[in-house]
């Protein structure tokens, strides 16, 4: 009988011993929304514990500089299935991607057995920094283009005037009530323009710590003010997105630029697609991104290279040290200028010293 007992008691404290290692874990975050530097907000993390014998719990927030985030913590005993829910209020600081991170400590009642546990509960995603930045007008595409509406009909806020109806006018542009009114048909004339289409490419090749945060950062305005005028737009930053428009475009986009990192060499242009206009930045220049972009110029319309010497330019109000000297990008995209604008690529640059014009 003492056997048993000496036996069952040994079971007790091994069973006590290794409760942490018999908890299973899940962690949820929601509520931190992809957003621009500067924006604050209030999520969520849940993690859901579910322990056959009793435990005690210490949860606790990992801090992040680049997402605002302090640490938070919250302790419990857990015994069954139970959600630890904890808020984590944030203010996004700089672009990129960020894991969320959390540690769970547990503990068995008598501290017979301890278990640390690292959890992730998701990412983050930063977008460049939105500054105010020059206008950038990408030449007229060869067609027409207007607000697309269902079934081919025209937009009415779209239409410029009306005009008597005359042979061959289609009968869906019959403006029924003016038409009524003047006891003749009159058709709508609707109003087209002539809209560029604009292809981005950015190098990542990148020889100081803040090319890519500027590069991103004009990426991201000349996009927004593409999608602002209703001109598609593609991107080749890490991958490639074809010409598109819309939320769910912008969307990508924007998430391409948050997630893009630097590579030790350059990345090569993509061919331009047709008619568009061809924005490449870059600061390195290699021979091999100057040849690629050459190349890609084939069938666009109009092409710009904006090189960044220093990997930098001033923002409005900024001031800066005046750069002097060449670099080795500058030298060899300057010995290239005749040649790029032989293929229709103007090169601008743009110094450290700079303030952005385009």
């Amino acid at each position: 009988m003492e056997a048993a007992l000496a036996l069952l008691s040994l079971a007790l404290l091994l069973a006590l011993w290794r409760a942490p290692w018999f908890a299973q874990v899940r962690v949820n975050a929601h509520g931190l929304a992809p957003g621009f530097p500067g924006q604050e907000g209030e999520g969520q993390v849940e993690v859901e514990v579910w322990a056959p014998l009793p435990l005690y719990v210490h949860l606790e927030t990992l801090p992040s500089a680049p997402l605002g985030l302090k640490p938070q913590s919250l302790s419990g005993v857990v015994w069954g299935r139970m959600r630890l829910p904890l808020p984590l209020p944030y203010r996004y600081r700089r672009r990129g991607e960020y894991p969320l991170g959390l540690t769970l400590l547990l503990r068995s009642p008598l501290g017979l057995g301890e278990r640390l546990v690292s959890l992730e509960a998701g990412r983050a995603l930063v977008y460049p920094s939105l500054r105010p930045l020059p206008p950038f007008e990408p030449a007229p595409s060869f067609f027409l283009e207007g607000r697309p509406e269902p079934f081919g009909l025209p937009d009415p806020l779209e239409a410029k005037g009306l005009r008597p109806y005359q042979a061959g006018d289609p009968l869906r542009f019959l403006a029924k009530q003016a038409s009524l009114r003047q006891g003749r048909p009159f058709v709508r004339e609707v109003e087209k323009s002539l809209l560029g289409g604009l292809f981005l490419h950015l190098d990542t090749q990148s020889l100081h710590p803040a090319y890519l945060d500027h590069a991103t950062s004009l990426a991201a305005w000349l996009l927004l003010l593409a999608e602002k005028k209703g001109a598609q737009y593609g991107l080749s930053a890490g991958e490639v997105l074809p010409l598109g428009r819309g939320k769910a475009h912008l969307v990508r986009a924007l998430s391409l630029l948050a997630r893009l990192q630097s590579t030790p060499g350059p990345s090569l242009p993509p061919k331009a697609p047709f008619g568009s206009t061809y924005f490449l930045i870059s600061q390195g220049a290699e021979e091999s991104f100057l040849e690629a972009t050459l190349r890609g110029a084939a069938q666009a319309r109009q092409g710009v290279l904006l090189l960044l010497p220093e990997g930098y330019f001033l923002y409005p109000g900024e001031k800066g040290r005046v750069a002097f000297g060449k670099t080795p990008g500058l030298a060899r995209a300057l010995a290239l200028k005749g040649l790029l604008l032989a293929h229709g690529i103007s090169l601008r640059v743009v110094r450290g010293h700079q303030t952005l014009t385009l």
